[in-house]
Protein backbone atom coordinates (compact mmCIF):
# COMPACT_ATOMS: atom_id res chain seq x y z
CA UNK A 1 0.00 0.00 0.00
CA UNK A 2 2.97 2.29 0.45
CA UNK A 3 3.63 1.82 -3.25
CA UNK A 4 0.15 3.09 -4.10
CA UNK A 5 0.48 6.40 -2.35
CA UNK A 6 4.03 6.87 -3.62
CA UNK A 7 2.72 6.25 -7.12
CA UNK A 8 0.14 8.98 -6.66
CA UNK A 9 2.75 11.35 -5.28
CA UNK A 10 5.00 10.50 -8.19
CA UNK A 11 2.27 11.27 -10.72
CA UNK A 12 1.58 14.68 -9.20
CA UNK A 13 5.30 15.43 -8.91
CA UNK A 14 5.70 14.56 -12.58
CA UNK A 15 2.75 16.82 -13.49
CA UNK A 16 4.33 19.75 -11.76
CA UNK A 17 7.61 19.18 -13.49
CA UNK A 18 6.03 18.98 -16.90
CA UNK A 19 3.82 22.02 -16.50
CA UNK A 20 6.36 24.02 -14.87
CA UNK A 21 8.53 20.99 -14.25
CA UNK A 22 10.44 24.28 -12.05
CA UNK A 23 11.42 28.32 -12.11
CA UNK A 24 12.06 31.59 -10.47
CA UNK A 25 14.95 32.10 -8.12
CA UNK A 26 18.09 30.07 -7.65
CA UNK A 27 21.46 31.72 -7.09
CA UNK A 28 19.98 35.18 -7.31
CA UNK A 29 19.05 37.82 -4.78
CA UNK A 30 17.66 35.60 -2.08
CA UNK A 31 17.21 32.05 -0.91
CA UNK A 32 13.88 30.33 -0.48
CA UNK A 33 12.79 29.93 3.13
CA UNK A 34 10.32 27.05 3.15
CA UNK A 35 9.67 26.38 6.79
CA UNK A 36 6.33 26.98 8.49
CA UNK A 37 6.03 29.74 11.05
CA UNK A 38 3.09 30.19 13.37
CA UNK A 39 4.02 33.86 13.56
CA UNK A 40 3.25 34.32 9.87
CA UNK A 41 -0.15 32.65 10.32
CA UNK A 42 -0.98 34.66 13.42
CA UNK A 43 0.00 37.92 11.71
CA UNK A 44 -2.85 37.44 9.27
CA UNK A 45 -5.26 36.84 12.14
CA UNK A 46 -4.52 40.29 13.55
CA UNK A 47 -6.11 41.79 10.45
CA UNK A 48 -9.19 39.56 10.71
CA UNK A 49 -12.51 41.26 11.27
CA UNK A 50 -14.87 39.74 13.84
CA UNK A 51 -16.92 38.13 11.10
CA UNK A 52 -15.86 34.70 9.84
CA UNK A 53 -14.93 34.71 6.15
CA UNK A 54 -16.33 31.71 4.26
CA UNK A 55 -14.64 30.62 1.05
CA UNK A 56 -15.01 27.87 -1.57
CA UNK A 57 -11.88 25.95 -2.60
CA UNK A 58 -12.10 23.20 -5.27
CA UNK A 59 -10.04 20.05 -4.82
CA UNK A 60 -8.94 17.60 -7.51
CA UNK A 61 -9.82 13.91 -7.20
CA UNK A 62 -7.87 11.24 -9.06
CA UNK A 63 -7.83 8.08 -6.95
CA UNK A 64 -10.92 7.94 -4.76
CA UNK A 65 -14.14 9.79 -3.95
CA UNK A 66 -12.96 11.49 -0.72
CA UNK A 67 -15.89 9.98 1.19
CA UNK A 68 -14.71 11.56 4.45
CA UNK A 69 -14.33 15.04 3.01
CA UNK A 70 -16.74 16.51 5.55
CA UNK A 71 -14.70 15.12 8.43
CA UNK A 72 -11.50 16.70 7.08
CA UNK A 73 -13.30 19.93 6.24
CA UNK A 74 -14.63 20.18 9.80
CA UNK A 75 -11.13 19.64 11.19
CA UNK A 76 -9.75 22.34 8.88
CA UNK A 77 -12.43 24.83 9.91
CA UNK A 78 -11.95 24.12 13.60
CA UNK A 79 -8.33 25.13 13.12
CA UNK A 80 -8.69 28.10 10.77
CA UNK A 81 -11.76 29.59 12.41
CA UNK A 82 -9.76 30.38 15.53
CA UNK A 83 -6.41 31.13 13.90
CA UNK A 84 -7.36 33.32 10.96
CA UNK A 85 -11.12 33.81 11.07
CA UNK A 86 -11.82 31.77 7.92
CA UNK A 87 -13.97 28.74 7.12
CA UNK A 88 -13.62 26.75 3.91
CA UNK A 89 -15.98 24.65 1.82
CA UNK A 90 -14.05 22.03 -0.14
CA UNK A 91 -15.54 21.33 -3.54
CA UNK A 92 -14.36 17.96 -4.90
CA UNK A 93 -14.00 17.74 -8.69
CA UNK A 94 -12.85 14.74 -10.69
CA UNK A 95 -9.62 15.20 -12.65
CA UNK A 96 -11.32 14.42 -15.97
CA UNK A 97 -13.68 17.37 -15.65
CA UNK A 98 -11.39 19.68 -13.69
CA UNK A 99 -10.74 22.29 -16.36
CA UNK A 100 -14.33 22.49 -17.61
CA UNK A 101 -15.81 22.70 -14.11
CA UNK A 102 -13.32 25.32 -12.94
CA UNK A 103 -14.00 27.51 -15.95
CA UNK A 104 -17.74 27.34 -15.24
CA UNK A 105 -17.17 28.20 -11.57
CA UNK A 106 -15.02 31.17 -12.54
CA UNK A 107 -17.75 32.42 -14.87
CA UNK A 108 -20.54 32.33 -12.29
CA UNK A 109 -18.53 33.26 -9.19
CA UNK A 110 -18.78 29.82 -7.63
CA UNK A 111 -15.17 29.64 -6.49
CA UNK A 112 -12.89 31.85 -4.40
CA UNK A 113 -9.42 30.28 -4.24
CA UNK A 114 -8.18 27.65 -6.69
CA UNK A 115 -5.22 25.81 -8.19
CA UNK A 116 -5.17 26.59 -11.92
CA UNK A 117 -3.12 23.54 -12.93
CA UNK A 118 -4.28 21.57 -15.98
CA UNK A 119 -6.04 24.70 -17.25
CA UNK A 120 -5.07 27.56 -19.54
CA UNK A 121 -1.95 29.57 -18.58
CA UNK A 122 -2.39 32.08 -15.77
CA UNK A 123 -1.85 35.04 -18.11
CA UNK A 124 -4.94 34.10 -20.13
CA UNK A 125 -7.11 34.37 -17.02
CA UNK A 126 -5.38 37.58 -16.01
CA UNK A 127 -5.85 39.06 -19.48
CA UNK A 128 -9.56 38.19 -19.47
CA UNK A 129 -10.12 39.59 -15.99
CA UNK A 130 -11.10 36.22 -14.50
CA UNK A 131 -8.57 36.37 -11.65
CA UNK A 132 -7.63 39.19 -9.32
CA UNK A 133 -4.35 41.00 -8.82
CA UNK A 134 -2.66 39.73 -5.68
CA UNK A 135 -0.02 42.35 -4.87
CA UNK A 136 -2.04 44.29 -2.31
CA UNK A 137 -3.46 41.14 -0.74
CA UNK A 138 0.02 39.65 -0.48
CA UNK A 139 1.34 42.80 1.18
CA UNK A 140 -1.47 42.80 3.75
CA UNK A 141 -2.19 39.13 4.38
CA UNK A 142 0.48 37.10 2.55
CA UNK A 143 3.73 37.79 4.40
CA UNK A 144 4.24 34.07 4.94
CA UNK A 145 3.83 33.31 1.23
CA UNK A 146 6.38 35.95 0.28
CA UNK A 147 8.87 34.64 2.81
CA UNK A 148 8.26 31.06 1.75
CA UNK A 149 8.65 31.58 -2.00
CA UNK A 150 11.33 34.24 -2.08
CA UNK A 151 12.25 35.16 -5.66
CA UNK A 152 10.03 32.40 -7.04
CA UNK A 153 6.95 34.49 -6.34
CA UNK A 154 7.83 36.49 -9.46
CA UNK A 155 6.79 33.52 -11.60
CA UNK A 156 3.19 34.59 -11.14
CA UNK A 157 3.71 38.13 -12.38
CA UNK A 158 1.97 39.16 -15.59
CA UNK A 159 2.83 42.67 -16.67
CA UNK A 160 3.00 44.85 -13.58
CA UNK A 161 1.04 42.60 -11.20
CA UNK A 162 1.16 39.18 -9.59
CA UNK A 163 -1.89 37.07 -10.45
CA UNK A 164 -0.85 33.67 -9.11
CA UNK A 165 1.61 32.14 -6.67
CA UNK A 166 3.41 28.85 -7.41
CA UNK A 167 3.12 25.91 -5.09
CA UNK A 168 6.30 24.98 -3.25
CA UNK A 169 8.11 22.37 -5.29
CA UNK A 170 11.53 21.53 -6.64
CA UNK A 171 11.64 24.28 -9.25
CA UNK A 172 14.87 23.49 -11.05
CA UNK A 173 15.35 20.89 -13.73
CA UNK A 174 18.07 19.10 -15.69
CA UNK A 175 18.09 16.14 -18.09
CA UNK A 176 18.78 12.74 -16.59
CA UNK A 177 18.66 9.05 -17.43
CA UNK A 178 16.76 6.48 -15.35
CA UNK A 179 18.18 2.95 -15.65
CA UNK A 180 17.39 -0.62 -14.61
CA UNK A 181 19.45 -1.03 -11.43
CA UNK A 182 19.76 -4.81 -11.72
CA UNK A 183 21.42 -4.55 -15.13
CA UNK A 184 23.67 -1.75 -13.90
CA UNK A 185 24.83 -3.90 -10.97
CA UNK A 186 25.36 -6.87 -13.25
CA UNK A 187 27.61 -4.91 -15.63
CA UNK A 188 29.33 -2.71 -13.07
CA UNK A 189 27.69 0.48 -14.32
CA UNK A 190 27.76 3.24 -11.72
CA UNK A 191 25.38 6.22 -11.98
CA UNK A 192 28.04 8.55 -10.61
CA UNK A 193 30.20 7.84 -13.69
CA UNK A 194 27.55 9.19 -16.09
CA UNK A 195 27.49 12.95 -16.65
CA UNK A 196 26.68 13.59 -20.32
CA UNK A 197 25.61 12.04 -23.62
CA UNK A 198 29.09 10.69 -24.31
CA UNK A 199 29.06 8.72 -21.06
CA UNK A 200 25.51 7.55 -21.75
CA UNK A 201 26.45 6.34 -25.23
CA UNK A 202 29.24 4.14 -23.82
CA UNK A 203 26.86 2.64 -21.27
CA UNK A 204 24.15 2.09 -23.88
CA UNK A 205 26.51 0.17 -26.18
CA UNK A 206 27.78 -1.90 -23.24
CA UNK A 207 24.27 -2.91 -22.24
CA UNK A 208 23.23 -3.65 -25.82
CA UNK A 209 26.16 -6.01 -26.23
CA UNK A 210 25.31 -7.83 -23.01
CA UNK A 211 21.54 -7.83 -23.56
CA UNK A 212 20.78 -7.73 -27.30
CA UNK A 213 17.18 -8.74 -26.55
CA UNK A 214 16.55 -5.35 -24.91
CA UNK A 215 15.93 -1.98 -26.43
CA UNK A 216 18.08 0.63 -24.73
CA UNK A 217 15.91 3.68 -25.37
CA UNK A 218 12.13 3.45 -25.50
CA UNK A 219 10.16 6.38 -26.84
CA UNK A 220 6.88 7.81 -25.69
CA UNK A 221 3.66 7.67 -27.62
CA UNK A 222 4.09 8.30 -31.37
CA UNK A 223 7.86 8.40 -31.10
CA UNK A 224 8.14 11.30 -28.66
CA UNK A 225 11.63 11.06 -27.17
CA UNK A 226 13.53 14.23 -26.30
CA UNK A 227 12.69 17.90 -26.46
CA UNK A 228 15.35 20.56 -27.07
CA UNK A 229 17.85 20.42 -24.18
CA UNK A 230 19.58 23.40 -22.59
CA UNK A 231 17.13 26.18 -23.43
CA UNK A 232 14.73 28.44 -21.58
CA UNK A 233 11.59 27.96 -23.72
CA UNK A 234 10.06 31.29 -22.71
CA UNK A 235 6.52 29.99 -22.57
CA UNK A 236 6.39 27.56 -25.52
CA UNK A 237 7.40 24.24 -24.04
CA UNK A 238 7.89 20.57 -24.89
CA UNK A 239 9.08 20.09 -28.47
CA UNK A 240 7.54 23.43 -29.42
CA UNK A 241 10.32 25.79 -28.36
CA UNK A 242 9.61 28.58 -30.81
CA UNK A 243 12.36 30.93 -29.74
CA UNK A 244 14.30 30.50 -26.52
CA UNK A 245 17.42 31.40 -24.59
CA UNK A 246 20.58 29.28 -24.62
CA UNK A 247 20.88 28.90 -20.85
CA UNK A 248 24.66 28.46 -20.70
CA UNK A 249 25.09 31.77 -22.57
CA UNK A 250 23.38 33.61 -19.69
CA UNK A 251 21.96 36.43 -21.80
CA UNK A 252 18.57 37.66 -23.03
CA UNK A 253 19.07 37.00 -26.75
CA UNK A 254 16.10 35.02 -28.12
CA UNK A 255 17.29 32.55 -30.76
CA UNK A 256 15.72 30.09 -33.16
CA UNK A 257 16.42 26.95 -31.15
CA UNK A 258 16.15 24.66 -34.17
CA UNK A 259 18.96 26.52 -35.97
CA UNK A 260 21.49 26.36 -33.11
CA UNK A 261 24.60 24.20 -32.89
CA UNK A 262 23.29 22.96 -29.56
CA UNK A 263 20.21 21.44 -31.17
CA UNK A 264 22.30 19.92 -33.95
CA UNK A 265 24.61 18.33 -31.38
CA UNK A 266 21.64 16.75 -29.63
CA UNK A 267 20.22 15.15 -32.77
CA UNK A 268 23.69 13.95 -33.79
CA UNK A 269 23.68 11.78 -30.67
CA UNK A 270 20.11 10.54 -31.08
CA UNK A 271 20.60 9.77 -34.77
CA UNK A 272 23.71 7.72 -33.97
CA UNK A 273 21.77 5.81 -31.32
CA UNK A 274 19.24 4.89 -33.98
CA UNK A 275 22.03 3.70 -36.33
CA UNK A 276 23.43 1.59 -33.48
CA UNK A 277 20.06 -0.12 -33.02
CA UNK A 278 19.47 1.24 -29.54
CA UNK A 279 15.81 2.28 -29.91
CA UNK A 280 12.67 0.18 -29.70
CA UNK A 281 11.29 -1.19 -32.94
CA UNK A 282 8.85 1.01 -34.87
CA UNK A 283 9.09 3.93 -32.41
CA UNK A 284 6.73 6.23 -34.33
CA UNK A 285 3.89 3.82 -33.64
CA UNK A 286 4.62 3.37 -29.93
CA UNK A 287 1.46 3.47 -27.82
CA UNK A 288 2.96 3.18 -24.33
CA UNK A 289 4.89 5.64 -22.20
CA UNK A 290 8.63 5.09 -21.88
CA UNK A 291 8.39 3.92 -18.25
CA UNK A 292 6.12 1.04 -19.29
CA UNK A 293 8.93 -0.50 -21.34
CA UNK A 294 11.15 -0.66 -18.25
CA UNK A 295 8.31 -2.09 -16.18
CA UNK A 296 7.75 -4.82 -18.79
CA UNK A 297 11.48 -5.67 -19.05
CA UNK A 298 11.62 -4.49 -22.66
CA UNK A 299 14.10 -1.63 -22.25
CA UNK A 300 17.11 -0.62 -20.15
CA UNK A 301 16.52 3.07 -19.53
CA UNK A 302 14.62 6.20 -20.45
CA UNK A 303 15.50 9.87 -20.62
CA UNK A 304 13.72 12.28 -18.33
CA UNK A 305 14.26 15.34 -16.20
CA UNK A 306 14.15 16.54 -12.63
CA UNK A 307 16.02 18.42 -9.96
CA UNK A 308 17.80 15.28 -8.71
CA UNK A 309 18.25 12.11 -10.81
CA UNK A 310 18.20 9.90 -7.71
CA UNK A 311 14.85 11.32 -6.63
CA UNK A 312 13.45 10.96 -10.16
CA UNK A 313 14.48 7.29 -10.12
CA UNK A 314 13.01 6.78 -6.65
CA UNK A 315 9.63 8.15 -7.70
CA UNK A 316 9.54 6.07 -10.88
CA UNK A 317 10.63 2.80 -9.29
CA UNK A 318 7.43 2.87 -7.26
CA UNK A 319 5.51 3.29 -10.51
CA UNK A 320 7.21 0.54 -12.51
CA UNK A 321 7.89 -2.01 -9.77
CA UNK A 322 11.67 -2.43 -10.00
CA UNK A 323 14.85 -0.88 -8.64
CA UNK A 324 16.10 2.05 -10.70
CA UNK A 325 19.16 4.25 -10.73
CA UNK A 326 19.24 7.85 -11.89
CA UNK A 327 22.20 9.67 -13.43
CA UNK A 328 22.67 13.27 -14.49
CA UNK A 329 23.17 14.31 -18.10
CA UNK A 330 24.01 17.89 -17.15
CA UNK A 331 25.91 19.21 -14.16
CA UNK A 332 23.69 22.29 -13.85
CA UNK A 333 20.16 22.58 -12.48
CA UNK A 334 18.44 25.45 -14.27
CA UNK A 335 15.33 27.18 -12.97
CA UNK A 336 13.00 28.91 -15.43
CA UNK A 337 9.61 30.53 -15.18
CA UNK A 338 8.04 27.64 -17.08
CA UNK A 339 9.39 25.06 -14.67
CA UNK A 340 7.85 26.80 -11.65
CA UNK A 341 4.56 28.10 -12.94
CA UNK A 342 2.68 24.90 -13.75
CA UNK A 343 0.70 24.79 -10.51
CA UNK A 344 -0.32 28.31 -9.55
CA UNK A 345 -2.81 29.36 -6.88
CA UNK A 346 -5.14 32.19 -7.84
CA UNK A 347 -8.14 34.10 -6.46
CA UNK A 348 -11.23 34.60 -8.60
CA UNK A 349 -11.99 38.17 -9.64
CA UNK A 350 -15.64 37.52 -8.75
CA UNK A 351 -14.83 36.34 -5.24
CA UNK A 352 -16.54 38.35 -2.52
CA UNK A 353 -14.04 37.01 0.01
CA UNK A 354 -10.65 37.94 -1.40
CA UNK A 355 -9.12 38.84 1.97
CA UNK A 356 -10.29 35.59 3.56
CA UNK A 357 -8.97 33.67 0.54
CA UNK A 358 -5.51 35.21 0.92
CA UNK A 359 -5.47 34.52 4.67
CA UNK A 360 -6.31 30.87 4.03
CA UNK A 361 -3.73 30.64 1.23
CA UNK A 362 -1.08 32.16 3.50
CA UNK A 363 -1.88 29.56 6.14
CA UNK A 364 -1.60 26.74 3.59
CA UNK A 365 1.98 27.84 2.87
CA UNK A 366 3.04 28.38 6.49
CA UNK A 367 1.02 26.32 8.98
CA UNK A 368 2.22 22.68 9.25
CA UNK A 369 -0.94 21.59 11.08
CA UNK A 370 -3.18 22.85 8.28
CA UNK A 371 -0.83 21.56 5.56
CA UNK A 372 -0.88 18.07 7.08
CA UNK A 373 -4.68 18.12 7.20
CA UNK A 374 -5.15 19.01 3.52
CA UNK A 375 -2.28 16.84 2.29
CA UNK A 376 -2.72 13.73 4.41
CA UNK A 377 -6.00 13.87 6.32
CA UNK A 378 -6.54 13.31 10.03
CA UNK A 379 -3.98 11.58 12.23
CA UNK A 380 -5.03 8.11 13.46
CA UNK A 381 -7.96 8.17 11.04
CA UNK A 382 -6.30 8.42 7.64
CA UNK A 383 -2.68 8.08 8.66
CA UNK A 384 -0.51 7.13 11.62
CA UNK A 385 2.75 8.71 12.66
CA UNK A 386 5.86 6.52 12.83
CA UNK A 387 8.73 6.80 15.29
CA UNK A 388 10.96 8.47 12.69
CA UNK A 389 8.44 11.30 12.08
CA UNK A 390 7.22 9.89 8.80
CA UNK A 391 3.66 8.67 8.31
CA UNK A 392 1.88 5.64 6.87
CA UNK A 393 -1.73 4.69 6.25
CA UNK A 394 -3.89 3.86 9.21
CA UNK A 395 -4.61 0.15 9.68
CA UNK A 396 -6.41 -1.60 6.81
CA UNK A 397 -6.28 1.49 4.58
CA UNK A 398 -4.40 2.27 1.38
CA UNK A 399 -4.40 5.04 -1.22
CA UNK A 400 -7.64 3.75 -2.77
CA UNK A 401 -9.65 2.94 0.36
CA UNK A 402 -8.77 5.86 2.61
CA UNK A 403 -11.54 8.42 3.03
CA UNK A 404 -9.22 11.30 2.11
CA UNK A 405 -6.99 11.37 -1.04
CA UNK A 406 -3.75 11.33 0.90
CA UNK A 407 -1.57 10.68 -2.13
CA UNK A 408 -2.46 14.05 -3.65
CA UNK A 409 -0.44 16.26 -1.31
CA UNK A 410 1.51 17.87 -4.13
CA UNK A 411 -1.72 19.50 -5.31
CA UNK A 412 -1.64 21.80 -2.27
CA UNK A 413 0.59 24.87 -1.86
CA UNK A 414 3.27 23.49 0.47
CA UNK A 415 3.79 19.78 1.04
CA UNK A 416 7.34 20.44 2.30
CA UNK A 417 6.08 21.36 5.80
CA UNK A 418 4.17 18.07 6.17
CA UNK A 419 5.25 14.65 7.42
CA UNK A 420 6.76 12.64 4.55
CA UNK A 421 5.11 9.35 3.68
CA UNK A 422 7.09 6.18 4.38
CA UNK A 423 9.28 4.74 2.98
CA UNK A 424 10.67 8.21 2.29
CA UNK A 425 13.15 9.46 4.91
CA UNK A 426 12.18 12.17 7.43
CA UNK A 427 14.26 14.76 5.54
CA UNK A 428 12.74 13.85 2.17
CA UNK A 429 11.69 17.40 1.32
CA UNK A 430 14.99 18.96 2.30
CA UNK A 431 16.40 17.98 -1.09
CA UNK A 432 13.66 20.04 -2.75
CA UNK A 433 14.51 23.07 -0.64
CA UNK A 434 18.24 22.69 -1.21
CA UNK A 435 17.79 22.38 -4.97
CA UNK A 436 15.79 25.61 -5.09
CA UNK A 437 18.36 27.49 -3.08
CA UNK A 438 21.23 26.19 -5.23
CA UNK A 439 19.63 26.31 -8.69
CA UNK A 440 21.10 28.40 -11.49
CA UNK A 441 18.46 30.89 -12.52
CA UNK A 442 17.66 31.67 -16.12
CA UNK A 443 18.35 35.33 -16.85
CA UNK A 444 14.67 35.52 -17.81
CA UNK A 445 13.56 34.35 -14.39
CA UNK A 446 10.10 35.77 -13.73
CA UNK A 447 9.35 36.68 -17.35
CA UNK A 448 5.95 35.50 -18.61
CA UNK A 449 5.32 35.46 -22.34
CA UNK A 450 1.92 36.64 -23.61
CA UNK A 451 1.34 34.69 -26.81
CA UNK A 452 -1.89 36.48 -27.80
CA UNK A 453 -0.35 38.46 -30.66
CA UNK A 454 1.21 35.39 -32.28
CA UNK A 455 -1.38 32.71 -31.49
CA UNK A 456 -1.89 31.89 -35.18
CA UNK A 457 1.85 31.58 -35.80
CA UNK A 458 2.25 29.28 -32.78
CA UNK A 459 -0.56 27.04 -34.06
CA UNK A 460 1.03 26.89 -37.52
CA UNK A 461 4.51 26.15 -36.14
CA UNK A 462 3.09 23.48 -33.83
CA UNK A 463 1.72 21.68 -36.88
CA UNK A 464 5.16 21.79 -38.52
CA UNK A 465 6.79 20.34 -35.42
CA UNK A 466 4.19 17.56 -35.29
CA UNK A 467 5.05 16.66 -38.87
CA UNK A 468 8.85 16.66 -38.67
CA UNK A 469 10.33 16.83 -35.18
CA UNK A 470 10.26 13.22 -33.95
CA UNK A 471 11.40 11.87 -37.32
CA UNK A 472 14.40 14.22 -37.23
CA UNK A 473 15.32 13.40 -33.63
CA UNK A 474 15.10 9.66 -34.24
CA UNK A 475 16.97 9.79 -37.57
CA UNK A 476 14.28 7.88 -39.44
CA UNK A 477 14.89 9.68 -42.73
CA UNK A 478 17.61 11.75 -44.34
CA UNK A 479 18.13 14.07 -41.39
CA UNK A 480 20.10 16.74 -43.24
CA UNK A 481 17.46 17.16 -45.94
CA UNK A 482 14.56 16.89 -43.51
CA UNK A 483 16.08 19.41 -41.11
CA UNK A 484 16.42 21.94 -43.90
CA UNK A 485 12.80 21.42 -44.93
CA UNK A 486 11.72 21.64 -41.27
CA UNK A 487 13.47 24.97 -40.81
CA UNK A 488 12.10 26.38 -44.06
CA UNK A 489 8.52 25.47 -43.17
CA UNK A 490 8.91 26.95 -39.68
CA UNK A 491 9.94 30.24 -41.26
CA UNK A 492 6.91 30.08 -43.56
CA UNK A 493 4.67 29.32 -40.56
CA UNK A 494 5.84 32.45 -38.75
CA UNK A 495 8.52 31.40 -36.26
CA UNK A 496 10.39 34.67 -36.89
CA UNK A 497 7.33 36.65 -35.77
CA UNK A 498 7.17 34.60 -32.57
CA UNK A 499 10.84 35.17 -31.86
CA UNK A 500 10.47 38.90 -32.52
CA UNK A 501 7.46 39.10 -30.20
CA UNK A 502 9.30 37.23 -27.46
CA UNK A 503 12.33 39.50 -27.80
CA UNK A 504 10.17 42.64 -27.66
CA UNK A 505 8.35 41.49 -24.53
CA UNK A 506 11.53 40.24 -22.91
CA UNK A 507 13.32 43.54 -23.51
CA UNK A 508 10.40 45.45 -21.99
CA UNK A 509 10.40 43.11 -18.98
CA UNK A 510 14.16 43.53 -18.51
CA UNK A 511 13.81 47.32 -18.61
CA UNK A 512 11.38 47.15 -15.68
CA UNK A 513 13.70 45.11 -13.47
Amino acid sequence: MKKKVQKALGILTAFSMVLSMAGCGGNTSGETAQTGTDAAVESAAKDSPGEIGKIIVPYMLTMNAAEEKDMVQDAINELTRDKIGVEVELLCIDFASWSDQLNLLLTDGGVDLFNCSFMSPVFTYADSGAITELDGLLDEYGAGIKECLGDYIECGRFGESIYGVPKVDAYSNRPCVVMDAEICDELGIKPEDIHNFDDLTKVALQVKEAHPELAIFPTGINGDFLGPVGFDPLGTTGNNVFGGLILEDNNLKVVNVFETEKFEEMITYTNQWMKDGLFINDPMNAQDGAVAYLSNNQAFCYLGGGFDPAVTAEVQQNNCGKRLYGAELSAVNYATTDSASGMMWCISALSEHKEASMKFLNALYTDPELANLVCSGIENVHYVKRDDNTIDFAEDLDAFTTGWPSGMGTFWPNITITFPWAPNPPDYYQAWIDSNNNATASPALGFTFDSTNVADEIAACTNVVSQYYNTIVLGLDNTEELLEKFRTELHSAGIDNIIEEKQTQLDAWAARQ
